[in-house]
């Protein structure tokens, strides 16, 4: 007998412009019973492909577990000298762009430093309260996991090129 295996998920589609280059990523809230020494959101990077269409490109990004209630994105488009940061949600089979955005804060980081690092903290899903990106290729910097003796924790560190600029991003809740 031959076992099929199903995968169920959503995907939905952009054109990007040209220079544009497009990722998204789904905002997660850590589960209560985790909370207590995690961030309360982490990030994960969604998977795409991508085709070219005349001289755009047509990008398709995969959610390979929708959340009935939804699914919380971070859509940022990198041009030439400028990122564009939006938020939406994936909701039934429609993304809806937010007029009210998550509350974000996002910096850009710059040295001249030959080994400057920036700590990140790691969970094995690699779901991260921090996202680290090279504007010029989108990618992000994966960090360099160790283990912290002190804290008695696995750790990530990302090792940033001198003279280079880096697009970072955290979702955090604001205090009423």
């Amino acid at each position: 007998m031959e076992m099929k295996q199903f995968i169920q998920g959503k995907h939905f589609s952009i054109t990007d412009q040209q220079n544009v280059n497009t990722v998204i990523y789904e905002v997660n809230k850590t589960e209560k019973e985790m909370a207590k020494n995690s961030p309360k959101y982490t990030v994960q990077r969604l998977d795409y492909t991508e085709e070219f269409v005349g001289e755009k490109k047509k990008k398709t990004f995969y959610i390979n577990e929708p959340n009935p209630d939804g699914n919380d994105l971070v859509i940022l488009s990198f041009g030439k000298e400028k990122v564009v940061v939006n938020t939406g949600v994936l909701e039934g089979d429609v993304v809806k762009v937010c007029k009210k955005p998550i509350p974000m804060k996002f910096r850009s980081i710059y040295s001249e430093d030959e080994q400057p690092e920036e700590e990140v903290e790691y969970t094995p899903d690699l779901k991260r309260p921090i996202s680290i990106i090279d504007p010029e290729t989108t990618e992000e910097i994966k960090p360099i996991l160790y283990f912290d003796e002190k804290t008695n924790e696995v750790k990530g560190k990302c090792k940033l090129k001198p003279y280079k600029s880096y697009f970072a991003f955290e979702i955090k809740e604001i205090n009423k």
